[in-house]
């Protein structure tokens, strides 16, 4: 067996510049007739005004004004108008409040449009607007209200979201909040739970269907949602398992630990008790005992990893502590898991605080989804706004599932049979991620099939259950991205199960069967030999991912998250027999709807590959660093590549560079992260050569620089850029030792709001794997180090 060796950690180079800029001034939209423009924008302010006070209100001098208009909007400046900017909520829509004053103000400035406006300031914000309107009963509709409409009780409950003013501590948010609070007082509606964060201020109440209509007409309220429904599939087959170890060891102490908000965990079990450091509930009366099944499952999978092979091994050594909160309860009145009465955001906030302060968790498994909450292509709301912001502010890893495409009625989705519209219905919109998979700052993990024999199949000759997918291939029921603004999501898949359409059932074809073809894992109520079952979701997939970020976190010791982001992300692969499947025509039809990458938006950047994940070899050496980046600067790594590696003749050689950090978000911004951090692969002779494409100084000198051998690369840097795990693979079969290769990193904030919640140094990993696999006597690992010393003579010397 080859050598092993512990990643080498590289530095970046003292040379900082800063950032190319220019001075940008939005445009102004040419009208022909400014005159003509304000009236008719007057006259729909007037109507708007007489539509809004129809609405109800918490405060009479509170208005809202949904102001459509073309090309790019000086938000920052509404208020030079009369009105202040709250949310962009689409492309060419944002929302404004106004009280009396200020839409006197901003009528008498549309009258004064090509009349006497020549010392109207910022007259390009007027001349860009289309339309003044107002938020409607059907703006806020969520999906689910759209879809399933409102509950038929007497009294049901809503997530009710109203417009975030300013931040959760400023005094006009709480004013909003109170006058709120009495308006529901005084209507007789009981609110049950309350969070406000900076960009989120989200009730959930008990209403009546009149209270709801109130709700539905009122100008505080941004969104009304149905409550999450968890989407939790039970489909399982008991496996006896004999011989199992008695006692199994405890991990070492400072062994990695991992957190996993569910079901509960029942931690008699015989492969868990060693290792479940904690079990708590925070269900309110509710033990913290799993009575539904899917959080011992997800347990099973994310201390031991491939069950699978533990099982066919008989080998079980627990290397990883596991921690549980309890956030979902069986309803034995409907069979299905259930979330605590009050809002998810605040049991999660509660156990993630919880697990990371007193217990030092750093990976929080979240094997939920709500289907109810679809991404609308517009804004990440929800659990995902409230992961980015864990994320971010404790360092910690969150590993989301993309969640279950269980099928659609309408439309009827498969029409016919699973077997027969795959994978056509993989990329219809039914089937795109749902909360929180979205969310930027996390791994979101897709699922691939293993096994495709149905259990009838393996036991009877007949033909029984037959399965679209194969080995490697896209499971049948996993959800595809992308996220906000083209964002790559999932970040990664992992083995997750399959199922089978029935043969034999005229017309019944689209009725899933999973048994026999999903993941092994760890039955919840054992009795006797019965301590293994099989069963398939995206949620089997994740807790993959986490146990490999805790063997990470045990290989590398105060890792941050977004290390490892980078490190799972720049080990990812397409497999071949999933790309296989999906025909030219259907890439371009989903290029078409969605600008974005087929396989990236189904499987992601691939299925992890472990060979160098926790260690290098002398053929694969692993790179990566952490550090930290001002605003408008760049940082250069140069890679210290050895002339071995960089030889003449024809091989082939691989780099993969992966980035990864963590932003502060606002979800009233379309752009929604504050500030972009990104990366460049360049060649040069020297330094002080590439710096120049990059100085702001010599910027009207010298050409921007994008990527070096585009051609040779696996994904563009803009379609990577797009997220907050970034990565790319080049492929060379001839390279010069006189040529030198860099990796330049660039941060810039997000213009006005950006600078505003940024720190002076945001935090990024990167992480780079240097592969020359066709030299059989390659020393990379050796060659590589010593190239390091000299870079840093070299460094010292100067």
């Amino acid at each position: 067996m080859a050598e092993l060796y512990k990643h080498i950690r590289i530095k970046k180079e003292e040379l900082i510049n800063d950032r190319r800029t220019r001075q940008y001034k939005i445009p102004a939209f040419k009208r022909g007739d400014l005159a003509t423009h304000g009236q008719k924008l007057g006259s729909l302010l007037q109507e708007a005004i007489f539509e809004a006070r129809k609405q109800n209100s918490s405060n009479a001098n509170r208005f809202v004004l949904k102001l459509e208009h073309i090309g790019m909007l000086d938000i920052q400046h509404l208020n030079k108008h009369g009105v202040e900017f709250i949310s962009q909520e689409e492309a060419g829509i944002c929302i404004a409040f106004a009280n009396e004053s200020g839409l006197v103000q901003f009528a008498n400035h549309l009258s004064l449009l090509g009349l006497d406006d020549s010392k109207l300031t910022y007259k390009q914000i007027l001349t860009a607007l289309e339309s003044v309107g107002n938020w409607t009963r059907q703006d806020r509709e969520s999906w689910a209200v759209k879809y399933y409409g409102l509950p038929d009780s007497p009294l049901f409950r809503l997530d009710v979201e109203l417009w975030p003013i300013e931040v959760s501590n400023h005094p006009m948010r709480a004013r909003l909040v109170a006058e709120f609070g009495n308006w529901l007082t005084g209507n007789g509606i009981h609110q049950i739970d309350l969070i406000s964060l900076d960009s989120l201020l989200l009730y959930r109440l008990e209403v009546s269907s009149a209270q709801a209509d109130l709700l539905f007409e009122h100008s505080d309220v941004r969104y009304i949602d149905l409550l999450p429904q968890s989407g939790i599939q039970h489909a399982q087959l008991n496996i006896d398992i004999s011989d199992i170890p008695n006692q199994l060891p405890s991990p070492n102490q400072d062994s990695a630990r991992i957190c996993i908000l569910d079901s509960g965990i029942n931690t008699n079990h015989p492969l868990l008790r060693s290792a479940v450091a904690e079990n708590t509930s925070y269900i309110s009366g509710v033990a913290e005992d799993d009575d539904v099944g899917h959080g011992t499952a997800i347990a099973g999978i994310a201390l031991y990893g491939d069950i699978e092979a533990c099982a066919e091994s008989n080998y079980w050594k627990p290397d990883l502590w596991l921690f549980s909160g309890k956030i979902l309860y069986l309803d034995k009145h409907t069979g299905e898991a259930q979330f605590d009465p009050r809002t998810i955001e605040t049991v999660l906030s509660s156990a993630v605080h919880y697990f990371y302060t007193v217990h030092g968790c750093r990976i929080f498994n979240l094997s939920i989804g709500n289907r109810n909450a679809p991404y609308d292509s517009r804004h990440i709301k929800g659990v995902a706004y409230l992961l980015d912001k864990l994320a971010r502010e404790c360092n910690v890893l969150f590993v989301v599932s993309a969640g279950n495409f269980n099928g659609s009625d309408t439309p009827p989705v498969p029409r016919e049979s699973w077997r027969a519209e795959y994978p056509e219905y993989l990329t219809c919109p039914e089937s795109i991620i749902i909360d929180p998979a979205p969310a930027l700052n996390v791994l979101t993990v897709g699922s691939v099939a293993r096994h495709n024999a149905h259990i009838n199949e393996q036991r009877y000759p007949e033909i029984h259950a037959l399965s679209p997918a194969s080995d490697r291939q896209p499971s049948p029921f996993t959800r595809h991205g992308p996220s906000i603004k083209g964002a790559i999501k999932p970040d990664v898949v992992a083995t997750g199960g399959n199922l089978a359409s029935p043969m034999r059932q005229e017309g019944g074809q689209w009725k899933a069967d999973a048994r026999g073809m999903g993941v092994l894992t760890l039955h919840h109520d054992f009795i006797g030999k019965t301590l293994l079952k099989e069963i398939s979701g995206t949620s089997f997939a994740a807790p993959y991912i986490a146990h490999l970020a805790g063997r990470i976190l045990n290989e590398y010791p105060g890792s941050s998250a977004n290390l490892l982001r980078a490190m799972l992300v720049n080990h990812a692969v397409l497999p071949q027999q999933a790309k296989e499947i999906f025909t030219d025509e259907l890439k371009d039809n989903h290029k078409e709807k969605y600008g974005s990458n087929l396989f990236h938006d189904v499987l992601g950047y691939g299925l992890v590959d472990t060979d160098t994940l926790f260690r290098s070899s002398e053929s694969a050496v692993v790179l990566f660093s952490e550090e930290v980046i001002e605003h408008d600067s760049h940082q250069f790594f140069e890679l210290p590549l050895p002339d071995s590696f960089l030889r003449s003749n024809r091989a082939k050689r691989e780099l993969r560079v992966s980035l990864a950090y963590s932003p502060p978000v606002r979800t009233t911004r379309l752009d929604y992260v504050a500030t972009k951090i990104f990366f460049r692969l360049v060649k040069g002779s020297s330094l002080e050569e590439v710096q120049k494409s990059f100085n702001h100084e010599t910027q009207l000198d010298t050409e921007v620089r994008n990527d070096d051998a585009i051609s040779n690369r696996s994904i563009s840097a803009q379609a990577r850029g797009k997220g907050t795990v970034q990565s790319s693979t080049w492929e060379f079969k001839q390279l010069s030792p006189k040529v030198k290769w860099f990796i330049v990193v660039t941060r810039q904030d997000r213009l006005g709001w950006g600078n505003e919640l940024c720190n002076k140094t945001e935090s990024y990993a990167l992480v780079v794997t240097v592969t020359d696999r066709d030299n059989a006597e390659a020393q990379l690992y050796a060659q590589i180090q010593s190239r390091i010393e000299v870079q840093e003579q070299e460094r010292v010397r100067v």
